[in-house]
């Protein structure tokens, strides 16, 4: 535990641990010092001199509206006490949870301040164009995002999210990389604090345009043996997970100890319901196993994970591929893949880079 908080740190506010990570590795990808904890406060366990982005999960992305914004409030005034300048709002890139009741709490926290919202993700498929969200080309709410059965989409339109919060927020389109880019110059050289919002890809150029201190990043670890979990009721998530079986990927059954190498457990169930059992399922795994990585497909299934393991604060390293993060965890590495996200053969893309990694 520490007071050191210096004014030219940022914070970052995630719904979930997924994006969390994957922000925080953005930051970490160009040499920038992040901590990822679950803990509701400015001073969590981890911290050191070293540290100059702080990401918080508020875990609230399943949340009622007025009780994700009451987290969200507590952190920002928090943040605009310690005299924090530059505040992330992390949101979904198919714009799934309190994404308005969110940054409606953080603009309350910081009045007179504008927010830039970058809903596009050009690497990941998701534009914006005229403020509609496009995933591949298709409207967001006509995509099977608009059948998660947890938050399902309805809206395209990213200005009718905000309703009355309109005049206090900038949505920025975003067809292209560069658009995002010019986005993220933009509000650094809008004045000495900033409000923001979106998915990951406004982190990365944040991080490659920013006036951050930066150190040599560290060499990555090799991963030989690694215990893949799948928490995701993502479809895509689902294809990844049986190509892999495809391929020979081994299967490791509920209970039973992994063997060597990159496996797959199948908890059979997905959602944040099951989420803690997986995550103690795991917890007495490696128990008895000794592990380099764990691979986990979904944020809620992370959190079940993190929590059953006492929720150590995570440093991440960088992103293994795009959206894809690894985080040091204690002994242990993380790897974290959002359910949308990713190629069909990701885990063998994954293995090949990690195996032979120094």
């Amino acid at each position: 535990m520490t007071d050191y908080l210096p004014n030219w740190q940022v914070l970052v506010l995630a719904d979930d641990l997924t994006g969390a990570l994957e922000t925080g590795a953005k930051f970490a990808g160009h040499g920038i010092a992040a901590l990822v904890t679950t803990e509701l406060s400015l001073t969590p366990v981890g911290m050191n001199e070293a540290i100059q982005v702080l990401v918080i999960d508020t875990e609230s992305r399943h949340l009622a509206p007025a009780e994700a914004a009451a987290r969200v409030h507590t952190l920002a005034c928090a943040a605009r006490d310690w005299g924090v300048r530059f505040i992330y709002k992390k949101t979904d890139s198919t714009l799934r949870g309190n994404i308005a009741s969110e940054l409606g709490a953080l603009l309350e926290a910081y009045p007179g301040l504008r927010l830039v919202y970058v809903s596009a993700y050009p690497q990941m498929g998701r534009t914006v164009r005229q403020g509609c969200l496009y995933v591949n080309g298709v409207p967001v709410s006509e995509t099977e995002f608009a059948r998660d059965p947890l938050n399902p989409i309805r809206e395209s339109s990213v200005p009718h999210l905000f309703a009355g919060l309109v005049e206090s927020i900038e949505v920025v389109d975003g067809e292209a990389d560069a658009d995002v880019m010019a986005a993220a110059r933009s509000l650094l050289e809008s004045g000495d604090r900033f409000l923001a919002a979106g998915p990951a890809a406004l982190a990365e150029h944040l991080a490659a345009l920013g006036p951050w201190p930066r150190q040599q990043s560290a060499p990555w670890p090799a991963i030989h043996n690694a215990l893949v979990i799948n928490g995701s009721r993502h479809e895509l998530s689902a294809r990844q997970v049986r190509y892999a079986e495809g391929q020979g990927w081994p299967l490791v059954e509920p209970g039973a100890v992994a063997t060597s190498g990159w496996a797959i457990l199948k908890p059979g169930e997905a959602g944040p319901d099951v989420a803690a059992r997986t995550g103690k399922m795991v917890r007495d795994m490696l128990k008895q196993v000794t592990l380099d990585a764990l691979v986990v497909f979904g944020g809620d299934t992370a959190y079940g994970i993190l929590s059953a393991l006492a929720g150590p604060p995570l440093y991440p390293l960088g992103e293994v591929v795009p959206g894809v993060p690894l985080s040091r965890m204690r002994d242990l590495h993380l790897i974290t893949k959002a359910g949308g996200f990713g190629s069909l053969d990701i885990l063998s893309l994954l293995r090949d880079r990690l195996s032979r990694s120094q």
